[in-house]
């Protein structure tokens, strides 16, 4: 090994050559001793005079020494891996982000009409072999709607199975978020306004999407980007691979997306997981899924949330009717811009057909809401 060999390997093996030294120096050093007395004295047998410290003691602390330093230097010397950011499951485990409110942006100049939180409509009963797609749809958030985000949910595409090549996975999600819906809902945003995908080259560094158009230049600017970052998650998430970076491609030659953002670079989620609230809804649902079909013994709500100081509200509502059958409080384990979990034990249902309601009341007048999430259930 080279003198000016400075590579974390050389200073690790330097370190352990000295350190093997001082050992193999303070053991010849140190003069063993009579232990039998010592030892049963320990024992409580006999009495004896003080004990002295033998060499092997000293071994042993500087052996205990050695595998410490061992342990700690490699970390030191390369430093810690950077945290993987939170990447939704190939199948809907329940696992997902969710993200705090962010101060209302000025009211759009043109922004695609929906309603504050995406209802749900009968659903048919999904292939057990057919994939379980993550596509990021968007929505208008709170009473005001002076807010986009994103929500996920879990699609079913005929023909795409769990054991689909990714590049398919890839193709059905993010065909399924231009068309600004899916099954058994009602009330995303379609911002893309008719935008098809044409191609969807998934490579280990990049995500290529092309389209055949570059989306309406009417939005808002706060539409305009959540539109892109749709399908950023959507790709992303599809593929499963974490924060790959992707890049647009338009196929009329156009090198903006909805008149303002160029095409001449990647997009990616946010750098850092505080910042998700910039992209992502802030009250998810984690399970039940939608329309899931579960046990009505010891039901659980569990979700993330980043609301004020992590407070929420809930309902449980009778799906038939629009009664409120169960209401409360909580409060989830972080507040903004942090992000939380909750639970929400409802102890045990009777059949039937179920609404949950999670929800955060503004913090300003303790009335209007803030944000929301429903998810139908069935408890069998």
């Amino acid at each position: 090994m080279r003198d000016d060999d400075v590579t974390p390997r050389h200073g690790e093996h330097d370190l352990e050559a000295r350190l093997r030294a001082a050992l193999h120096a303070h053991a010849h050093r140190a003069t063993p001793g009579y232990r039998l007395e010592s030892i049963l004295t320990e024992a409580g047998a006999v009495a004896s005079p003080p004990r002295r410290t033998g060499w092997w003691a000293a071994a042993a602390v500087a052996a205990a020494a050695l595998l410490l330093v061992a342990l700690l230097v490699p970390g030191l010397l390369r430093g810690s891996p950077d945290a993987a950011p939170v990447v939704p499951a190939a199948t809907p485990t329940g696992s997902v982000t969710a993200e705090p409110t962010t101060e209302p942006t000025p009211e759009p100049t043109a922004s695609p009409t929906a309603t504050s939180e995406p209802t749900s409509t009968e659903q048919p009963t999904p292939d057990e072999s057919v994939a379980a797609l993550p596509v990021y749809l968007a929505a208008q958030i709170g009473d005001d709607l002076r807010m986009v985000r994103l929500y996920r949910e879990w699609v079913n595409v005929e023909g795409v199975t769990r054991d689909a090549p990714v590049q398919a996975r890839a193709r059905a999600a993010l065909q399924t978020a231009l068309s600004g819906s899916a099954p058994g809902t009602d009330g995303y945003l379609d911002i893309w306004d008719g935008v098809t995908l044409e191609d969807v080259e998934v490579g280990t560094d990049r995500i290529t999407v092309t389209v055949n158009g570059p989306g309406p230049a009417s939005v808002d600017d706060d539409s305009a980007r959540i539109g892109v970052q749709q399908l950023v998650w959507t790709a992303q998430a599809a593929v499963g691979e974490g924060p790959v970076p992707v890049r647009f491609v338009v196929s009329n030659g156009s090198d903006q997306l909805f008149g303002r953002l160029s095409t001449d670079r990647d997009y990616n989620r946010p750098a850092s997981t505080d910042l998700y609230y910039e992209d992502l809804a802030p009250i998810w649902i984690n399970d039940p899924t939608r329309g899931q079909v579960i046990d009505g013994a010891d039901v659980v709500v569990s979700g993330e949330a980043t609301t004020f100081e992590g407070a929420f509200s809930w309902e449980l509502i009778d799906a038939t009717d629009g009664t409120v059958l169960r209401s409360g409080t909580g409060q989830a384990s972080a507040g903004g811009p942090a992000r939380g979990t909750y639970e929400i034990a409802l102890g045990d249902l009777t059949a039937g057909d179920y609404q949950i309601r999670v929800f955060e009341l503004s913090a300003k007048d303790g009335t209007s809401v803030s944000a929301e999430r429903t998810i139908p259930f069935t408890v069998r």
